[in-house]
């Protein structure tokens, strides 16, 4: 009687199990059908083809603040009419992501604190070595981390950014792409090991868990192919940037324009971006390919920016045009 009593409770288990695991693919299989990829670049593609620019760190103000990242220039430039969008996304000291600029490996300059942020340099004639315990029990208890230079998300959030604009934190970014369906927002995760870019990436998908599609407006990617591979071993993104450097940095494999145009092409990558001065008629020319779209950076004189497009670039990254260029998006 007790093992028969046994087998029936392993029985009820098994079946619990499989209605579960049914439930699971089911749940899988229709979040797959919601996502047709091919239908996500199609509609991408159709906002940059009525697209001008693409507004640099979400947009400067007044014609002279930039590198701001804050949700009060994106209402504004939204506002204006602009879908495309660039933002520095970083981690604070606490592993959480904001939007500031970074330099290798999430780290934050003292340009990145005092020009970008607008706040005093915490770290002010602090190295690593040199500091005292007194000073390291200090910055710690103040949730400064005091090798990467980066502050706690409490602390970063009560800034006001330049002295003006609100502090932004990557999950009210989602929010208002939630909000706001027809914009698309291209990541700048700054130069990462494929270590770092694959916790990043990570924590990305994290923030917008149970609102995955938000993830398909993310114009993913990095500085290196290997920030590229760690993006995608984090989530299958379907639209994918990597950036053309400058001859000093590329890598062999894309040393070439042809050879790092064939990359793009045999990867599925859906764009790239360059620095003005890296973008040259004579590079332009050989990176030229109609299935990859290029966004050239940073640009704020209309005379410059329709030099460029001439050259071949799709779209222009900017701090400033939107704020003079009246329905030329």
């Amino acid at each position: 009687m007790k093992r028969l009593h046994l087998a029936l409770i392993m029985m009820m288990l098994l079946l619990v199990t499989a209605c579960s695991n049914k439930e699971e693919a089911e749940k899988e299989a229709a979040v797959s059908m919601d996502r047709d990829k091919n239908q996500i670049i199609s509609e991408y593609r159709e906002t940059v083809k009525n697209s001008k620019y693409i507004i640099h760190a979400l947009g400067g103000m007044d014609g002279e603040a930039s590198y701001i990242n804050s949700i009060d220039c994106l209402k504004k430039t939204y506002e204006a009419g602009y879908r495309l969008f660039e933002a520095d996304i970083s981690f604070t000291s606490d592993d959480v992501l904001v939007l500031a600029h970074s330099g290798e490996n999430n780290v934050w300059s003292e340009n990145d604190w005092k020009l970008r942020l607008g706040q005093t340099y915490p770290f002010e004639g602090i190295s690593e070595d040199g500091i005292s315990p007194e000073e390291e029990s200090f910055l710690k208890e103040k949730g400064y981390d005091i090798k990467k230079h980066l502050c706690s998300y409490d602390t970063f959030m009560s800034f006001k950014i330049q002295g003006k604009y609100k502090a932004t934190s990557f999950r009210e970014l989602l929010d208002f792409m939630e909000q706001h369906t027809d914009m698309y927002v291209m990541v700048d995760a700054g130069h990462r090991s494929y270590e770092d870019t694959l916790k990043y990436y990570r924590s990305i998908v994290s923030e917008a868990s149970g609102r995955e599609q938000l993830l398909d407006r993310l114009i993913a990617g990095g500085q290196t192919t290997e920030m590229v591979k760690a993006a995608r071993e984090a989530y299958d993104f379907p639209l994918i940037n990597l950036y053309y450097d400058n001859d000093e940095k590329r890598e062999e494999e894309i040393y070439k324009p042809e050879d790092f145009i064939n990359y793009c092409l045999e990867n599925d990558i859906t764009s790239f971006s360059s620095a003005k001065e890296v973008y040259t008629e004579e590079v332009a020319a050989k990176l030229e390919n109609k299935d990859i779209i290029s966004y050239i950076f940073t640009v704020n004189n209309k005379s410059e920016a329709e030099a460029l497009r001439g050259y071949g670039a799709d779209i222009i990254g900017t701090d400033h045009l939107w704020e003079e260029l009246e329905g030329d998006k």
